[in-house]
């Protein structure tokens, strides 16, 4: 007979134990005069399991190949596909490790090439862009407003270190004074930029000079065109007392071009970026590895529970109509 009930499907398979020889034992005995005694069942007499499709009789009372729940969990939560192992999914369990391997590998491979990238292009910061030459073209700039522009500005010229007091291109080496010192000129040239203004469109500045080794530091001076003219090819904006072109770095050639910017501006701005999308890559590996950990544990678990709750037996004893009792195994099976 086969029952279903809120989402379980009961295969109840009538075992009439009572064999037709201790049938016939008990009609010879009533015959002959001989007391016979009802057969004596108990709870591990017949047990019904179901593998694969195909039913068998097991004399155990104790259910086999049960599987540790928190077990499964754990070691796919660990490493993806220890618990499919476990579970002996060895389709899942080669597929899940794969997966993490070659996650794993894309993640080391762009997050070195990445932090290389970024060693380079720091490198070619404290080279090639110049603080002290940005300040002084700021100090020109503050002139070339006040005179061709009518700016009004209340800033004192940026007092410049010279390169014998201050070496940009090996900030490690700097003592506690030097250290001083590079603070002092970055406040001065902030304070600076503050009052500034294009004379193309009268907007002020949109960004100030972040200090010395920040990480915006190093993608300002590469992404805006303000900064351009601390790059040491960018050209001369002063010519025998003359303001030249280059002394507005944000000048346009009509088609929006920026005809004073250097190609150091540019290469540095094309390596940055490579450098922080190999970065961004890497970190959303990451968060990949996390998920392939968490989707392979609850994976396991639940293929460990639906292999204990897929089969369950019971015996119990039922009343027949002749007003016997019968021994009935109850098998079970969930999905």
């Amino acid at each position: 007979m086969l029952r279903t009930s809120h989402g379980s499907c009961c295969l109840t398979l009538l075992l009439c134990l009572g064999l037709a020889g201790q049938l016939n034992a008990d009609a010879l005995g009533q015959d002959i005069g001989v007391e016979t005694q009802p057969p004596q069942w108990t709870s591990d007499a017949v047990r019904m399991t179901f593998l694969h499709g195909s039913a068998s009789v097991s004399e155990s009372g104790t259910a086999t190949g049960r599987r540790s729940v928190p077990l499964a969990l754990g070691l796919s939560a660990v490493v993806p596909g220890l618990g499919q192992g476990y579970n002996r999914q060895w389709l899942k369990a080669g597929l899940s490790i794969a997966v993490e391997a070659a996650l794993v590998l894309g993640y080391v491979k762009w997050k070195n090439d990445g932090l290389d990238g970024e060693r380079a292009f720091q490198a070619q910061a404290h080279a090639e862009w110049s603080p002290t030459r940005y300040a002084e073209w700021l100090n020109d700039y503050v002139g070339f407003l006040e005179i061709n522009h009518g700016g009004v500005f209340t800033v004192q010229d940026i007092l410049i270190p010279s390169p014998d007091q201050l070496d940009f291109t090996e900030p490690a080496g700097w003592t506690e004074s030097e250290l001083i010192t590079v603070r002092r000129l970055f406040n001065e040239i902030r304070a600076t930029e503050s009052q500034m203004f294009h004379p193309e469109t009268g907007a002020t500045f949109s960004h100030v000079l972040p200090y010395f080794g920040e990480q915006q530091y190093y993608e300002l001076i590469g992404k805006y065109f303000q900064f351009a003219p601390g790059w040491e090819d960018y050209p001369d904006w002063v010519v025998e007392d003359e303001y030249t072109d280059a002394i507005d770095p944000e000048r346009s050639d009509g088609e929006g071009g920026k005809v004073s910017v250097s190609p150091k501006f540019y290469s540095y701005a094309r390596d940055h970026a490579r450098s922080q999308d190999l970065l961004r890559r890497a970190s959303r590996v990451t968060s990949l590895i996390i998920v392939n950990h968490v989707i392979s544990a609850i994976d396991a678990a639940v293929f460990s529970r639906l292999h204990n709750d897929r089969l369950s037996a019971r015996m119990e004893m039922v009343n027949v109509e002749s007003g016997r009792h019968e021994p009935r195994a109850v098998l079970t099976l969930q999905f």
